[in-house]
């Protein structure tokens, strides 16, 4: 019984690691790229660091959800795994324990995780929820506060655009105010002004306007040639901003079932009819299902390990992300067959968990010899290393190190880096994509999304997932090649023959720049285009309409001089403007002068400009007159560059782009800080890959002799802290606390820095 037990604790050792370790890497990884997407995508514009960390927060448990059954699955197979290839399995049978004694240690740990899953699922996720739900009307409200920004135009306000040129947004006071808006017959109003402020009140906002004008315009097919004009000391312009309605939604109970906590839901499962019930239903025992993953996970697990003979980590790994894919499809399967009656309610969210308990037990109860996945062997790196051991000793010169490169011992250690890295990163996509379609079944299954327009979605999402997992899949490959090198002690063998460890980072660093190469052509050349059409895509998969395409709305922008307005649509293929609006102004930028339209505006020199089919008011005559023309010419327009981008997300533009678009807004003196730490991110991310190099390769040779574990936990706090310490000082340079170069590379400096420090304290 003593012997028995001592084993038990062994194996509980030998998992328990792993599934630590899962649960950290998944959990970083998951939330890093969930909490910047959901930001860009929800908030545009800079929102204060309480609100973001709250943000932040709320996100964690649905990520927590997805990545806890996932660590216990895989930490179960790659533990007992190890344990297998190791023969130390068949050591423990041949000792006579029994299966069902291997088979508790895991079960125990699956069922600890199962009690903070059940918490997470039944209690903290949907309050998380309903968290978030609050925050997301809290941050719309927060811009309501002062909804217009100094020479920022305003379009948020349904049928209002709006553009203050100067102005103290603490007091809320304006100068040369300019408002477009349209009346209910379809005619346009055009108001400028020489000062005015915002008065507040909970419903509504009020702009209260000085020295106004106003100009009213018919509508352009109307055969009516009026033009209405008026001059007025005060002018009093109600926005209705919807905060009436937000300040609602935030006192009303939320009815929306995912929202609900486990009594509140199984009340209304309780007393609903209909669809309304069998959607209760299906989501009370969906999340029990949930609760049970990881106990359900580990059974499955240990099943597998103790069938297998070989493979090791690399076949763990694999054979949980198989597992997970097949266990959230027939999850999504099983729902869709509720949906449609063909299976009970309560029976549809219990289907993948059946079939996983289904094939643990079958893998149990058949007797056969276990599979040999892998054939270990000799690898070319090892056996010229053990060549070259009695060979005399020769040292080697910064000149020689360069003349040598690449010798056998390089292109050993770039292949086993080139599997490590393909092997890693696509762990790492697969898991991605994983939890991508889990965080939008409800969604999938509600708007019967197909399985064609989720593969696109994911097609075009990939150039994305590709930047932001380039650097933790290289420090994965640095962290299997050099560990296992280290471990068996093929670095012995590498110094031995009178080589620095110096050079044996040479081909781990040269690896790191090609990657980096790749990151910035990939982020440069394909994903801006991707992720106007993933963005696309994910709101059609949502049930959102589609955001237009780019270069099909209508964008707004003032000259350099300031003396013009323009409204446009800017076809980027030809380089011309589309139903161009030009506003001219006088000296002082306050009052109308001329107001034009046209059909197509093209360039015919740098600054001059010529518009078809084109119409304009004179505003500045004793009388408002109308003429019109087939062409018309006018110069100090300002170039194409200046009318571009089209779109004005950072993850949608280049960085040639996005710095075009920072100058424009420059040069009319908008903020710009937020706009300015994105593009320095965007420099700074292939360098990320290198960091995660220079971090990776010491640790993994000072640890892996001793244990691969331990180098792998060690890389992964670091990679933690060199992600939060980012994150930190991004949000001090969106803030303007700090200049937006040095809040974007102070962390890359600091952890190169450690990086280059924990090489040389490696022992050679």
């Amino acid at each position: 019984m003593g012997n028995r037990r001592l084993i038990q604790r062994y194996i509980l050792r030998g998992i328990f690691p792993y599934i630590l370790l899962s649960l950290v890497l998944l959990t970083a990884i998951l939330f890093a790229q969930q909490t910047v997407r959901y930001l860009e995508g929800t908030f545009q514009g800079l929102m204060p660091i309480a609100f973001v960390n709250g943000i932040a927060l709320s996100l964690l448990p649905a990520v927590l959800i997805f990545t806890l059954p996932m660590a216990v699955l895989a930490g179960t197979i790659i533990g007992l795994g190890r344990m297998g290839s190791d023969s130390e399995l068949v050591a423990m049978r041949a000792a006579g324990v029994s299966t069902a004694s291997m088979l508790l240690p895991p079960l125990l740990l699956g069922l600890i995780a199962t009690i903070p899953s059940a918490y997470l699922n039944l209690h903290e996720g949907p309050q998380a929820l309903r968290h978030l739900r609050t925050l997301a009307i809290r941050g719309a409200l927060y811009k309501l506060d002062s909804p217009v920004e100094p020479r920022t135009f305003t379009t948020e306000i349904p049928r209002y655009i709006i553009y203050v040129r100067d102005g103290d947004k603490s007091r809320g006071q304006w100068e040369r105010v300019f408002i477009q808006t349209q009346d209910a017959d379809r005619s346009t109003r055009l108001i400028t002004a020489r000062s005015g402020r915002i008065d507040s009140s909970p419903e509504k906002s009020e702009l209260v306007l000085q020295d106004a004008t106003t100009t009213k315009l018919p509508p352009t097919e109307s055969g009516n040639p009026s033009y209405v004009v008026e001059h007025l000391r005060e002018l009093r312009v109600a926005l209705d901003t919807g905060r009436g309605d937000l300040l609602a939604r935030i006192q009303q109970a939320e009815s929306s079932p995912e929202q609900m906590n486990w009594t509140e839901l199984r009340e209304l499962a309780a007393t609903a009819a209909g669809s309304e019930k069998r959607e209760a239903t299906m989501l009370v025992h969906k999340r029990l299902a949930f609760s049970l993953a990881p106990l359900v996970f580990s059974f499955l697990g240990a099943a597998l390990a103790l069938r297998m003979r070989r493979g090791g980590r690399g076949l763990g790994v694999l054979l949980s992300l198989l597992v997970m894919l097949s266990y959230y499809l027939t999850t999504i399967a099983g729902d869709q067959m509720a949906r449609a009656g063909t299976l009970p309610a309560r029976v549809g969210p219990w289907l993948a968990t059946a079939l996983t308990l289904v094939i643990g037990i079958t893998l149990l109860v058949l007797r056969r010899r276990e599979v040999i996945w892998f054939k270990p062997k000799t690898t070319l790196t090892a056996f010229k290393a053990r060549e070259r051991i009695g060979r005399p000793s020769k040292r080697f010169g910064a000149r020689q190190w360069l003349v040598s490169f690449p010798t056998l011992l390089d292109l050993g250690l770039l292949r086993m880096m080139t599997m490590s890295f393909l092997f890693g990163f696509l762990a790492l996509v697969a898991i991605f994509n994983i939890f991508t379609v889990f965080e939008l079944w409800r969604f999938i299954a509600a708007n019967h999304a197909g399985a064609k327009l989720i593969a696109e979605y994911l097609f075009y999402l990939l150039p994305l997932v590709s930047v932001e997992l380039f650097p933790g899949s290289v420090l994965v490959a640095m962290l299997m090649t050099y560990a296992l090198t280290a471990k068996r002690r093929e670095a012995v063998a590498w110094w031995a023959s009178g080589q620095s460890v110096y050079r044996l980072m040479l081909p781990g660093f040269g690896f790191a720049l090609l990657i980096a190469a790749a990151s910035w052509a990939i982020q440069e050349r394909v994903m801006p285009q991707a992720n106007v059409r993933q963005d696309s895509l994910r709101a059609k998969i949502r049930g959102h309409i589609a955001q237009a395409a780019a270069g099909s709305e209508k964008r707004w922008l003032v000259s350099n001089d300031g003396r013009r307005i323009y409204a446009y649509e800017f076809d980027d293929l030809r380089q011309v403007l589309l139903k161009p609006s030009i506003y001219d102004f006088d000296d002082q930028q306050v009052e109308l002068k001329r107001v034009i339209t046209g059909e197509e505006g093209k360039w015919l020199a740098s600054n001059e400009f010529e518009i078809t089919h084109a119409q304009w008011i004179n505003l500045d005559d004793a009388h408002v007159t109308r003429q019109s023309a087939d062409q018309l010419k006018i110069s100090g327009v300002d170039p194409p560059s200046v009318f571009k981008p089209t779109v004005d997300r950072p993850s949608q533009l280049s960085a040639d782009r996005l710095r075009t678009y920072i100058k424009t807004l420059k040069a009319r003196g908008a903020d710009t800080a937020a706009l300015a730490v994105a593009l320095q991110r965007k420099y700074a991310t292939p360098f990320s890959v290198i960091v995660m190099a220079l971090i990776g390769m010491p640790l993994a040779i000072s640890f892996g002799r001793k244990s691969t574990v331990i180098a792998l936990c060690s890389a992964v706090v670091v990679s933690l802290a060199f992600w939060l310490v980012t994150g930190g000082f991004e949000q001090l340079g969106e803030h303007a606390l700090l200049p937006p170069g040095p809040a974007v590379w102070t962390p890359i400096v600091i952890f190169t820095c450690g990086g280059l420090y924990f090489i040389s304290r490696v022992r050679t």
